[in-house]
C-alpha cells in the first residue's frame, strides 16, 4: 500500500475538496512515468478504486477534469451520507460532454469520450 499522499507532496497537482463536506479531499498526482495522473483518497474515504488518467488529456483540459473529479466525489459522498451503495458508472454525462471511466487494474480509467 502506498503512503498517504499530503498537499505540500511533490507529485500533487491540486486538491479537490467536495464542496458539501469539506473534511473530504482527494488529491490529483502524477504518477512516477509522468504518463498518467490519478487520484489518491478515494480508496482511504469511501474503498473504491482511485481513478487514473492521460496525462496529456487532463493538461489539455485541467478546469475540466477537476470538475468531472468534484462532481464524481460529490457523488460518492452523497450516496454514503445517505446509506446507498456506490459504484462507478462506465459511461456518464457531466455536462455537455460524455466521459468513460472503465475498470483498470487497480484503477478506473477516466478518459472524455469521443464527439
Amino acid at each position: 500500500m502506498k503512503d498517504p499522499v499530503t498537499p505540500e507532496a511533490q507529485d500533487v497537482l491540486l486538491t479537490i475538496q467536495n464542496n458539501k463536506n469539506p473534511d473530504q479531499g482527494i488529491f490529483l498526482v502524477i504518477d512516477e512515468s509522468r504518463e498518467h495522473l490519478e487520484t489518491q483518497g478515494l480508496q482511504a474515504l469511501f474503498g473504491l478504486k482511485e481513478i487514473r488518467m492521460a496525462t496529456q488529456d487532463v493538461v489539455q483540459s485541467l478546469h475540466e477534469y477537476a470538475q468531472v473529479l468534484s462532481f464524481i466525489l460529490e457523488t460518492i459522498s452523497t450516496a454514503e451520507e445517505l446509506g446507498l451503495p456506490y459504484s462507478y458508472q462506465n459511461e456518464f454525462q457531466f455536462g455537455d460532454a460524455a466521459y468513460t471511466l472503465y475498470e483498470e487494474g487497480e484503477h478506473r480509467f477516466l478518459r472524455k469520450a469521443a464527439a
